[in-house]
This record gives structure tokens, sequence and C-alpha cells, in this order.
């Protein structure tokens, strides 16, 4: 164990350690970007389908969620804190010395003079836009097609209304090529650091650097120029959203997420085809299988479903409108 604890704390040591973390967080970086390229599918409908497919795969199985998301925050912190101890080594051995004008010559020294700058910036974005996510509207959804026709989150929207927005959007786009800049000197550096230095071989790691590089911060801020292009000026997008949001749509849905998997499948399909409907497909059906009891907040919401309806209805002799009627027949 003691050449592992030498090795650990020499420079080599954690120059190495850093690339391999550096490594991991590139392949998840493609990963991620892999999967948000689901948004921009022609069809906003289909983009939402599949994006919260997505979503609802990736956080289906608790202990796999909590498991990835603590690995990466693990690899985050070792490359953030070997990153700042390496940059304090290395102002302490240069000493005065970094007072010295110094001529930064070659085509890697302005990306290499900011990489713990825009690495800083990059993890301050990363923690910021996990709270959002988590911490974002809850909306609900529910599609036949997506996770056997139970109720899931709408990360779809959740993710669209924040790219949507005017000035994060500049901020994103900002953002993307800091990252393209940070991933361009990293990726060259991890692999010599690991030794992986070839006369024959660094030109070509180098060139393949710079294509991860374009590729990665442009499929990111193409899926975030899109993102913005649909909540603002899509039409199809508008109408979805727009009833999405409508209160009774989203209280109907919370009500048929705390019923059982089979009831929510079988009402999916209908409440897919009629969304504006929902609210009256689940009061019309009932809240459960097998005569249980209906939950406390079924009760309260079909109360007050009752009560709009006598209110919008009262004074007219047929109290039974088209909706009723075409509800009948769902």
């Amino acid at each position: 164990m003691k050449w592992l604890l030498t090795y650990i704390t020499s420079s080599i040591g954690k120059k190495q350690i850093m690339g391999a973390t550096g490594c991991a967080l590139v392949l998840f970086l493609l990963g991620h970007m892999a999967g948000n390229l689901q948004l921009l599918l022609p069809s906003v409908a289909d983009a939402q389908a599949s994006y919260n497919t997505y979503s609802a795969l990736l956080t289906k199985s608790k202990l796999f969620l909590y498991t990835v998301e603590g690995g990466l925050a693990v690899i985050f912190i070792i490359h953030l804190y070997l990153a700042i101890t390496l940059k304090l080594q290395n102002y302490k051995a240069r000493g005065s010395a970094r007072y010295a004008v110094e001529t930064r010559k070659g085509r890697k020294q302005f990306p290499t003079f900011w990489m713990i700058w825009t690495g800083l910036t990059i993890i301050t974005f990363v923690i910021w836009h996990i709270l959002t996510v988590r911490n974002g509207i809850h909306y609900y959804y529910i599609n036949p097609e997506v996770a056997d026709g139970r109720v899931v989150r709408d990360m779809w929207l959740t993710t669209v209304e924040v790219l949507g927005n005017p000035l994060f959007a500049v901020f994103y786009l900002t953002l993307m090529v800091i990252l393209g800049f940070h991933l361009w000197h990293a990726i060259s550096s991890a692999f010599q650091t690991l030794g992986i230095n070839h006369q024959k071989w660094t030109p070509i790691i180098d060139k393949l650097a710079i294509a991860y590089c374009v590729v990665v911060a442009s499929g990111f801020a193409v899926t975030a120029a899109w993102s913005f292009y649909v909540v603002n000026v899509n039409e199809e997008a508008k109408a979805i959203i727009e009833q999405v949001k409508k209160p009774s749509y989203q209280e109907a849905l919370k009500i048929l997420s705390e019923q059982p998997l089979e009831e929510q499948k079988r009402k999916a399909g209908r409440i897919a085809k009629f969304p504006e409907k929902a609210a009256l497909i689940v009061e019309r059906k009932g809240p459960v299988l097998g005569g249980e009891k209906p939950p406390e907040g079924f009760m309260k919401f079909k109360e007050k479903h009752k009560k709009d309806k006598k209110r919008n209805h009262q004074g007219g002799d047929n109290p039974q409108t088209e909706e009723d009627s075409e509800g009948d027949e769902l």
C-alpha cells in the first residue's frame, strides 16, 4: 500500500489520476449530448415522447440513478481537487518567476493558461444546472408508449422551458464555447499524461480532440438553439405546452399517478388522445381497481370538479354539455 500512497501523492500520479477522471467526464459528456439530441426530432410530440422515455428509463431505478450520480460527483470532486492542487503546487514551485514577463507561444498556450478558470466555470454551471432540473416545476406526462403507460415527469417540458429563456440561452451558448476550449486542451493533455505521447500518434490524437470538441459543443449548442425556437416560435409546441400546463390537466394526472399501474395504463391511451378531457376521464372511470377505497386527493378533486361543472351549467335547461357527451363515449 505504500507504493500506492507514494503514487497518489506524487506529481505524476496526481496528473494521471486527473487525466483518467477527465476521460471519464469526457465520455459522460458524449452520452449526455447524444441523449439531448432527441430534442431535435422534427415532430414536437415525438420529441416529447422520446425524451420522456429516455428520462423515465434513467430514473426508473433509484439505486442506479443514485449510484451514477454519486459516481459522477466523486469523479468531479477528485478532478477539481487535483486541478486546484496541481495549480497551487505549480505556482509555489515557480515562486517569483511567475511575475516575470512570459511569451506564450504555440496553439495550446491560451487554453492551457485558462484551464483552471474554464474548469471552475463549467463545474459551477453543472451544479446550477442539476439544481435547476431537480427543483424545477414538476410537470406530469402520460403516453401509452412511454414508461408502459404510467404517469411520469415531463422532463421534456422542464428542459425546453429552461433553454427557451432568452438570457439563459445566450449564457448556455457562451458556456459551450468555454467548454470547447476546455476540452480542446484537456483531451490531448490527458493522453500525454497517461503516457500516450508519440511523434506519429500525438498529432492524430490532437485532431481527434478538436473534432470531439466541435461535435460535443455544437451538439449541446444546437439542442439549446432548437429548444429556444420550439418554445418561442413553433406553434405545435406552443399548443402542447399550453395544454400540458393547464391546472386541470396537471391535477388530473397527479391524481392518476397515485392510482395502480394497471389503472394508469388503462387510461393512458384515452388521455393521450383527448388531453383536454383528462379531468373528465379520470373522474368518469373511477380511481382504482378491485373496489379499493379512493385516495383522499381524488375525492377532493372529484368534488371540486363537480362544483365547477354545476357552476358553469347553472341556469341551463340541459346541464350536460357536448364535452360531457363525448366523455361518456371515451
